[in-house]
């Protein structure tokens, strides 16, 4: 055997040359199972998939993000506590689905609350949002990635005319997902709501299950609610927005500089999401009016109206655990 600088074995210090040159030994790959519910066509969707490429090339497959859409993992209160008890990494949706965890961030989903997008914005960006998040990762394991993925109001989709004031729906069987402030608003405002997981939605609005919905405004198109509820009443009933979770337990398992890549990616994926809705939603809109679809505003007196509604009853969701007592009074001071 011919030995080398202090008798070593020449093929082990071949070895070690190598290893000098080429740096660290390679990272072991991580796979990380991320799920949505909408449909291949959805921008969220096309926009998950492109935020789980970004991730695979730029960590150059240290973190490899596998996509489901379309609810192929189960519905959206489904897979955050898939999230929590380990068996899924991801989950990119509603920044509501975190309610199922943590009440409190229902809140973004209390009917009428915010004013204008402007007032929600402020709302993300308070202590109160950082508190919520804060809560999630140490009380259940899920932290939130990116909050920027930004859609459209919620509108009333109805089935027999435009909603003009809470007399239009009072006794309607409005569909809801599974998640309590959600569920409890629309009671707030006069309808009965019932619970439909969103992949549901359809066939429940065409079997007569229930009399209406409301849909982010860029939704209506790739759900097809406006094939069977011709009517859009742009109610801004909320202003909702897509996160981006992951499981701590997998966030904490991988490093720093593989954190900061996945983080700029998500940031980046919800500038991308939200250019695509604006991009999309005037043709789709287009081709809805020429299915027979109809738009109009609801009015600021009738949003009040309804606004007024949910004020009078805030002491039952401060009982029901959905909202933190004096919250509803911050939040409308965040518009001073």
């Amino acid at each position: 055997m011919t030995l080398g600088l202090k008798g070593l074995p020449t093929p082990l210090l071949f070895a070690m040359a190598l290893l000098a040159v080429l740096g660290r030994p390679a990272v072991a790959q991580v796979e990380w199972v991320f799920g949505g519910i909408n449909p291949p066509d959805a921008p969220v969707t096309v926009a998950s998939e492109q935020f789980a490429a970004w991730v695979t090339e730029r960590t150059e497959g240290r973190v490899v993000i596998r996509y489901f859409g379309g609810s192929q993992l189960g519905s959206g209160p489904e897979q955050i506590e898939a999230m929590s008890a380990g068996a899924q990494q991801g989950y990119i949706s509603a920044g509501s689905n975190a309610s199922k965890l943590v009440k409190e961030f229902g809140v973004v989903d209390t009917a009428f609350l915010f004013h204008d997008q402007a007032h929600f914005l402020a709302f993300q960006d308070s202590d109160m949002a950082a508190e919520l998040q804060q809560r999630l990762i140490d009380e259940y394991g899920v932290r939130v990635l990116a909050t920027n993925w930004f859609r459209l109001p919620r509108a009333f989709v109805t089935r027999d005319g435009f909603v003009t004031g809470p007399e239009d729906i009072a006794g309607k069987r409005a569909r809801s997902p599974n998640l309590p402030m959600y569920y409890k608003s629309w009671e707030l405002i006069g309808t009965i709501p019932v619970k439909t997981a969103y992949s549901e939605a359809y066939l429940a609005i065409s079997q007569g299950l229930v009399d209406m919905t409301e849909s982010a405004g860029e939704q209506i198109y790739t759900s097809k609610y406006y094939e069977l509820l011709p009517y859009v009443t742009e109610a801004e009933m909320m202003y909702p927005q897509n996160s981006v979770y992951v499981a701590e337990d997998a966030w904490q398992a991988i490093g720093e500089d593989d954190r900061q890549i996945i983080r700029e990616a998500a940031f980046e994926a919800g500038e991308f999401f939200t250019q695509l809705v604006m991009d999309r939603v005037g043709p789709w809109r287009a081709e809805m009016e020429a299915a027979g679809t109809q738009f109009a505003p609801l009015s600021d007196e009738a949003r009040a109206e309804f606004r007024a509604m949910v004020a009078a009853r805030v002491p039952e969701l401060v009982a029901d655990g959905l909202m933190p007592e004096g919250w509803w009074d911050r939040i409308q001071a965040l518009r001073e």
